[in-house]
């Protein structure tokens, strides 16, 4: 990490920004509050292709299942069930209940769709669902340009807000006095945290609802046993006579749907409308994930810590911004350069190098 970091200063030092600056950036946004966001998102979506990645099925789709996911959300609360003066706390419940579930559903169909080219025609997942991400922009654009175009928008195109009845947030009003020395300070960044994850407390309902879901089908269930030795024999299951393309269909499935489940989580408690073109509005959580995962070297426990690290990269990344590059692409460098790093030691440190003279 230490190197990566340092590799990364260089590089931004290089393009201009002082180098003292930049690692004072970095050392701040791993204690900011405003990594909490990040953090819950990046650790459910890194689960969720967790479960695909654990297989050997490399999902690179999850924008396009976040954005499919996304939609789903809108149609149920804007379109289908629109709030109402004086509309029930059980109806409330029960529109906010089904549009996660639509949403999930939408999400698991997509992954799905990838998941039949991959098993049934044999194409590889990796440029599937990545061009499927393309056609869930567009797809997703068109639909709020035409039928989910909002009427309150002040001559934007975008859909409207969510009604506030739908939005999962809960707000903690501001510490009026925290004390003074570092006992005070600590104090206050420590109920900035609370504020942050109170703001969001259906993300941290949620993360944990992810996290016990992929443990259980992971490693209490056939299906996860069968995901598990796919990534690392599938030869071995045709063998034994399993159908390697309903493994493959499931998984895709199955990660999608956690990938839905945690967009209609975002567009409830933070996002609350589609803007248009989505693509240009987009926060890249989907291809962020996959750095999350990544990161985490495919191990369980490590995800939230992994996602922990991103956030704080991405964070710095956004603050640091040079003419050159964007928050997102500093993400990525400064991500490629930690998973770079590893690779590397990790080959020096798991082998040996020899030089054999034959003869």
């Amino acid at each position: 990490m230490i190197a990566g970091i340092l590799f990364y200063a260089t590089i931004l030092a290089l393009m201009g920004r002082n180098p003292v600056e930049v690692i004072y950036a970095l050392a701040r946004s791993f204690v900011s509050p405003g990594i909490v966001k990040d953090f819950l998102i990046l650790s459910m979506l890194g689960y969720a292709l967790y479960v695909s990645f654990k297989g050997a099925l490399f999902n690179i789709g999850g924008e396009g299942q976040f954005y499919i996911a996304a939609i789903g959300v809108i149609a149920i609360t804007l379109s289908l069930m629109p709030w109402s003066p004086g509309q029930s706390t059980a109806k409330t419940i029960l529109v906010i209940v089904l549009a996660v579930f639509v949403a999930t559903l939408l999400g698991g169909l997509w992954g799905l769709l990838a998941g039949v080219f991959r098993g049934y025609a044999g194409i590889d997942e990796v440029p599937v669902t990545l061009l499927l991400n393309y056609v869930a922009y567009y797809t997703v654009d068109y639909l709020v340009y035409s039928i989910f175009r909002g009427r309150h928008t002040y001559g934007y195109i975008r859909t409207d807000e969510i009604p506030e009845a739908y939005r999962l947030n809960y707000y903690l009003p501001p510490r009026t006095s925290s004390g003074e020395g570092l006992l005070g300070s600590l104090s206050s960044l420590a109920y900035q945290f609370l504020r942050e994850f109170a703001l969001y407390y259906a993300w941290v309902i949620g993360l944990a609802v992810v996290a016990l879901v992929v443990y259980f089908v992971m490693y209490r269930t056939r299906l996860g046993l069968l995901i598990r030795i796919h990534g690392s024999n599938s030869d071995y299951l045709r063998a034994i006579g399993v159908d390697v393309c309903r493994v493959a269909v499931a998984t895709l499935a199955l990660s999608g749907s956690l990938v839905g489940f945690t967009a209609s989580l975002y567009v409830l408690g933070y996002l609350g409308r589609l803007p248009y073109p989505v693509e240009e509005s987009t926060a890249n959580y989907g291809y962020i994930a996959i750095l999350v995962a990544w990161l985490a070297v495919l191990e369980y426990k490590l995800i939230p810590l992994a996602a922990y690290i991103v956030a704080a990269l991405r964070d710095a990344g956004i603050n640091l911004q040079v003419a050159q590059l964007g928050g997102t692409e500093q993400t990525f460098i400064s991500i490629g350069l930690l998973l770079t790093v590893f690779t590397v030691v990790k080959v020096f440190t798991e082998y040996r190098i020899e030089v054999r003279h034959s003869g």
